[in-house]
């Protein structure tokens, strides 16, 4: 039976979360690009070994009952067992479970979308084939000009209803999945730590104030040190730098 969003504050429970940011950006689309799923590094999604034990020294701070991780939508973590924050939580006896809309959702949506990507598509082959004839853009060409109108107006339009998804939608999902999983949980009042893309922290912190839910954001302060680089390089490609 297909899921349905249900936002219901808890009953007989006190729960404080605490979200914290990714150490890299977790980014969503209906279609990822292709560009992106092409690309080794992007797909690899490494976590530093720094991210884990700063994870590890939060659990230790805050000592959670629970645990949730944004899922992006461009990695499979159905029985993934490499997530190392998975494997950490669970090494912590922590329950974790990502968090993202629901399958059957997303594809309901998207497929609402299905004839903007169509017509989108079907335009820029059109501006393609204009400008290929025209060994470029053409000049004061009204039927031109239009397509090119309504192909950045289409444009516009669909990335105005996916990000309604990507921020609002899948905000509510997920803020569900952190309640159904602490409904599991018998002590009343305590902690849930919730790993994500900082760009959610204000909207789920909006909703947790509407469901009684108290909220610390945990922000990360990034520093690379150059010797540390120029070590690598040195020892590892054996090339100096100066």
């Amino acid at each position: 039976m297909p899921e349905v969003l249900e936002l219901k504050p808890l009953k007989n429970k006190k729960l404080k979360l605490v979200l914290i940011e990714s150490e890299f950006p977790i980014d969503w689309w209906f279609d990822v690009p292709k560009t992106l799923k092409e690309d080794l590094f992007w797909n690899l999604r490494l976590i530093s070994k720094e991210y884990i034990q700063l994870i590890d020294s939060l659990i230790e701070k805050y000592k959670p009952k629970i645990a949730l991780e944004e899922r992006p939508n461009f990695w499979n973590t159905t029985n993934n067992s490499e997530d190392p924050l998975k494997k950490l939580f669970q090494m912590r006896n922590i329950p974790f479970d990502y968090a993202d809309i629901s399958e059957n959702a997303e594809l309901y949506l998207s497929s609402a979308l299905e004839e903007h990507r169509t017509m989108i598509q079907h335009l820029e082959r059109r501006i393609k084939e204009v400008m290929k004839s025209s060994g470029g853009i053409p000049n004061n060409d009204d039927t031109f000009n239009r397509i090119v109108l309504w192909k950045d107006y289409l444009q516009q339009d669909y990335k105005f209803q996916e990000d309604e998804v990507r921020y609002k939608v899948r905000e509510a999902w997920m803020m569900m999945k952190i309640l159904n999983l602490a409904k599991k949980i018998e002590a009343t009042n305590f902690k849930a730590m919730f790993i994500c893309d900082i760009s959610h922290f204000n909207g789920l912190e909006k909703l947790s104030e509407e469901l009684g839910i108290e909220v610390e954001q945990v922000r990360i302060k990034r520093t690379i040190k150059t010797e540390d680089v120029k070590e690598i390089f040195e020892k590892d490609l054996e090339v100096e730098i100066s």
